[in-house]
């Protein structure tokens, strides 16, 4: 297995991406658990957690689309290394002052979240630029192992570390995290910037929003990154329902506790997406078609999500724990199944000068698409149940791969 990402694994510039991904991706999650924890500590209230997303969701709503524009024009590795560096000192200075006032919560989050809007589309668009075309689909396999590993290990540390170091000591930790992040991107060459900044202040400006409106433009016009790109967006946006749902999935579908919940539903999701993450570039490289990869993996999640829903709470609690483990490794599975061909397809055919506009716009995307699911998605399970909502989803997924199935060749080929 290891001889197959040799190529990936000897390329310096990619070691160093990866390195600052990795300690980015460990903090965010364990940044996640101490603050969510921290505030329901202190108000007792599921409201006030709420919030915290909407916290990190306004810097998307104000500079989302901005972003990825200004990222097309200027080095990407400047980006990242400064973006890194302001996210160490931002939760560095947050732990001095933790003490003072619960709600300053929300404005760490805010700020991390602002610098985020540069530094996600930066490093997404900076790995097609230091892989070949051929590698892609390994390093791609390598960033879902890391995402879904610093998930599994970041919420399963957090709770250790804030135990034994407390809560400003686990920050100061993290802070030295995203330092090594600054650090690593440091080394990573110089890339080169296509466009040109204009002289003239009013050419500058008007060049700027052009520069907005040319990449949402060629999104929309091209079906080839429309496609993969909606498809993502669909799941990024049903992954945040089911985070921000899984304390009552854990008590109601499971009937597991709260402080057991990640260990039932997280490592077997977990795994399960770690082993599609290996297992994926191996099918492709042995010839098999992403688009045949993501249509079973669309299939799978339907009827996983529907053996959930209604045939798992019929089983007795051991049986059912079992079988739980089983269904949430396959659909941990199938997830990445659909995410790597998706966005492997989409940074194939997303042209060097488009890149940062296309990953940002899909960031933001994916965050303006998930506040109204995931602010309902509470008052919808409070009436109608959680396995209502893993109706809903099971049912998307399968519409998806229906719609694949019949139309989906022609839709790329634009015949419809």
């Amino acid at each position: 297995m290891l001889s197959e990402y040799k190529l990936v694994l000897k390329n310096k510039s990619f070691i160093y991406i990866w390195i600052s991904q990795i300690f980015s991706q460990i903090t965010i999650n364990i940044m996640n658990f101490v603050l969510l924890t921290r505030l329901f500590e202190v108000t007792g209230s599921a409201i006030s957690t709420s919030l915290l997303w909407v916290a990190y969701a306004l810097p998307a709503m104000m500079i989302g689309p901005f972003a990825p524009a200004i990222i097309d024009l200027v080095d990407k590795r400047l980006i990242l290394v400064i973006t890194n560096l302001l996210q160490s000192l931002a939760i560095f200075l947050f732990a001095l002052a933790s003490n003072t006032s619960i709600f300053i919560i929300y404005e760490i989050v805010f700020i991390y979240s602002f610098l985020n809007q540069f530094y996600v589309p930066s490093e997404a668009s900076t790995l097609p630029s230091v892989l070949e075309k051929k590698n892609l689909v390994h390093g791609n396999s390598l960033f879902f192992i890391t995402q879904q590993g610093s998930l599994i290990i970041g919420f399963a540390v957090a709770g250790l570390l804030k135990s034994v170091l407390g809560f400003r000591n686990t920050l100061f930790l993290c802070a030295f995290f995203v330092f090594i992040a600054f650090i690593s991107t440091t080394f990573l060459p110089k890339t080169k910037v296509v466009k040109v900044i204009p002289e003239n202040i009013e050419d500058a400006l008007f060049g700027f929003f052009r520069h907005i409106k040319d990449g949402y433009n060629f999104i929309k016009n091209e079906r080839k990154i429309l496609t993969p790109l909606l498809l993502l967006l669909g799941f990024q946006v049903a992954l945040q329902l089911i985070i921000v749902q899984f304390p009552t999935f854990a008590q109601n579908v499971l009937s597991v506790s709260l402080n057991s919940a990640g260990l039932y539903i997280l490592v077997p999701a977990g795994v399960g997406a770690i082993t599609g993450a290996v297992i994926v570039p191996k099918l492709l490289k042995k010839g098999f078609r992403k688009k045949a990869v993501i249509d079973t993996a669309l299939l799978t999640i339907g009827i996983s999500l529907l053996l959930i829903t209604f045939v798992l709470p019929l089983f007795t609690y051991t049986v059912r724990i079992i079988f739980s483990f089983l269904i949430l490794a396959i659909v941990g599975f199938s997830f990445v199944s659909v995410l790597i061909p998706s966005q492997t397809f989409l940074q194939e055919w997303t042209p060097a000068d488009l890149r940062g506009r296309v990953f940002g716009s899909f960031a933001f995307l994916v965050t303006i698409g998930s506040v109204l699911p995931v602010l309902f998605s509470g008052t919808v399970v409070e009436i109608l149940g959680i396995r209502f909502l893993l109706f809903i989803l099971a049912a998307f997924s399968i519409s998806i791969y229906g719609f694949s199935k019949k139309f989906g060749t022609k839709f790329l080929a634009d015949q419809i």
